[in-house]
């Protein structure tokens, strides 16, 4: 692959992330279970063949794909496309403390590699989101970048609601991790916008 595609479907994985934390944020389910479950797993695959195993290959990102594309391409953004946009930047702020913290992704790697055996045995369920949730509160809360979540209250306060969203969360910090790793940048994403949509329309699928 190369670098524009590894890193479109980087950001693509980014952004899958924040549309279901909307989702989850404003009506406390996601509209497409599959995608929520490729974030999740995400988080488990240590030793990808290439950047769309990562999450499961090209047809697990179709929701991010959509997004992002729907993003690049739209003239007049919408409130909603805004938010996902705030979040993918937040995104990248904490995920640079989180590298800057020598510590930090050590700890995260080694408590997700004794989860794995978790996500085995009984898949993405409820424990596996709890103990994402604690991982989450554990390392990532405790940065001086945050991520600020908008919402229905009756939604983020619901336990098993907000233990999900921060899995979602940490899955979009995987992906940005891997949207760095491939060459991925701010300034890259101003420069190579025609590019990026160009390479989000090719490899979303047409709806059968």
């Amino acid at each position: 692959m190369n670098s524009i595609e590894d890193q479109t479907i980087a950001l693509a994985g980014i952004l899958q992330s924040c549309r279901l934390v909307r989702e989850l944020a404003y009506q406390g389910k996601v509209e497409n279970e599959a995608a929520f479950e490729s974030c999740v797993r995400s988080l488990f695959q240590f030793d990808p063949k290439d950047t769309a195993d990562t999450f499961g290959g090209i047809a697990a990102i179709q929701y991010g794909l959509e997004t992002f594309h729907k993003l690049l391409e739209a003239q007049n953004r919408q409130p909603a496309d805004t938010e996902l946009i705030r979040y993918a930047v937040s995104l990248i702020g904490v995920t640079k403390a989180f590298l800057d913290e020598d510590t930090q992704s050590g700890k995260v790697h080694q408590r997700l590699s004794v989860l794995a055996s978790s996500l085995a045995a009984h898949g993405v369920d409820d424990g596996l989101m709890t103990d994402l949730n604690h991982l989450y509160r554990e390392t990532i809360s405790t940065l001086s970048a945050r991520i600020v979540v908008n919402g229905e209250k009756r939604f983020l306060e619901d336990p098993l609601v907000s233990s999900r969203i921060r899995a979602l969360l940490l899955a979009g910090i995987r992906a940005t991790v891997l949207w760095r790793q491939v060459g991925g940048n701010r300034w890259l994403l101003l420069l190579r916008r025609g590019q990026y949509l160009k390479m989000a329309r090719e490899l979303k699928v047409p709806p059968v």
